[in-house]
């Protein structure tokens, strides 16, 4: 019988048919961000990883996505594959605490925080009109 690897954080796997960069792992459970190609649409949370590996090359982990799946619904890609660099691991790590912050962000209802723009006054204020220019 083989001998199943474990899974680590920075393994690179596939959930379902989809890769997946694994951030976590908590017992039975892991803490996975999908990885998507480098087409567009383009979304604030996305990390570029084009740059790291060869396994990685020309994917984006959207840190949109976050998922806690359970260790059984991953399988590994490759027998000789290794985890990804800890540096772009980080990266996605803070692109994904920065998206939860702002989510939370967008959550407040309206009118809760008072806005710093105020529209302009009508009246006695702007450019002056008539008279001498010093004024």
């Amino acid at each position: 019988m083989a001998k199943r690897r474990s899974i680590c954080r920075g393994s690179i796997v596939l959930r379902g048919k989809k890769p997946v960069l694994v951030l976590g792992v908590d017992g039975p459970e892991c803490i996975v961000v999908q990885l998507i190609s480098t087409n567009p649409p383009y979304h604030r949370s996305d990390v570029d990883l084009g740059s790291s590996s060869l396994l990685l090359r020309n994917r984006i982990a959207r840190a949109a996505r976050v998922a806690h799946v359970a260790q059984s619904a991953l399988r590994h890609m490759a027998a000789d594959i290794g985890p990804a660099a800890e540096a772009d691991v980080l990266r996605v790590e803070i692109a994904v605490q920065r998206e939860m912050m702002l989510q939370t962000g967008e959550q407040i209802p309206a009118g809760t925080v008072r806005s710093g723009w105020r529209p302009p006054k009508w009246g006695g204020c702007g450019r002056k009109i008539g008279g001498a220019p010093s004024d």
